[in-house]
């Protein structure tokens, strides 16, 4: 049988949570993951490696939005603007 410390507990617990959207786990650790594999190919030192990196390493694909979102962080990372 359950005390009342640890109804209290329960209730606290559960006060806490109210609201706010479960976590999920797997999918923050995913995000990282992507972050992390960004942050590298974005060291390259020359474009042609940074875009076989969001290629193979991320999954963008040439022409697609995600991709010249990258390639204009890469470009302003680097310093380099195209007109």
């Amino acid at each position: 049988m359950p005390s009342d410390d640890d109804d209290i507990k329960e209730v606290r617990r559960t006060d806490e949570r109210r609201g706010k959207r479960p976590i999920d786990i797997a999918a923050q650790r995913q995000k990282q993951i992507l972050l992390t594999k960004f942050r590298e190919a974005l060291q390259s030192q020359d474009e042609e490696t940074f875009k076989e990196a969001i290629v193979n390493d991320l999954g963008q694909l040439p022409g697609s939005s995600e991709y010249a979102d990258s390639m204009k962080i890469w470009r302003e990372f680097r310093g380099r603007r195209r007109t």
